[in-house]
């Protein structure tokens, strides 16, 4: 499992070198990162090991930033067409609603995706865990 943060910004150079700065100060390793920009809006998602998670938080905070936060299930699956298709799938089946997806390592025949949900109970029991 891995935590999540949600960040909006304003669409500015060096948001993006200010907020990464932020967690490499407080000592948060990102696992993956998203991001994008909108309408002079800007988004990225973070994705942290639950152990960095307070961390995370913390500087968040100390930085200034409001994040939306949601837990996020880790599934290694074939690296092969269709893979994330299935994994979605079966979370789709069990209803629970995916708000993001990450790919965490890639290689090797392999890949470990991270769906961010709100329900992780729900969706480790629909992943047969």
């Amino acid at each position: 499992m891995a935590a999540e943060f949600v960040i909006t910004m304003r669409d500015r150079p060096g948001q993006l070198a200010a907020l990464t700065s932020a967690m490499g100060d407080a000592g948060v390793n990102i696992r993956s990162i998203a991001a994008g920009t909108s309408r002079g809006q800007g988004m990225v998602g973070l994705l942290v090991a639950d152990r960095d998670a307070v961390k995370a938080r913390r500087a968040l905070k100390k930085a200034g930033y409001r994040a939306q936060e949601r837990r996020a299930v880790e599934m290694r699956m074939k690296d092969e067409p269709g893979a994330v298709a299935k994994a979605a799938a079966r979370l789709a089946r069990a209803k629970v609603n995916l708000s993001s997806a990450y790919v965490l390592t890639p290689g090797r025949g392999n890949a470990t995706i991270a769906f961010g949900v709100k329900n992780a109970r729900a969706a480790n029991k629909a992943l047969g865990r």
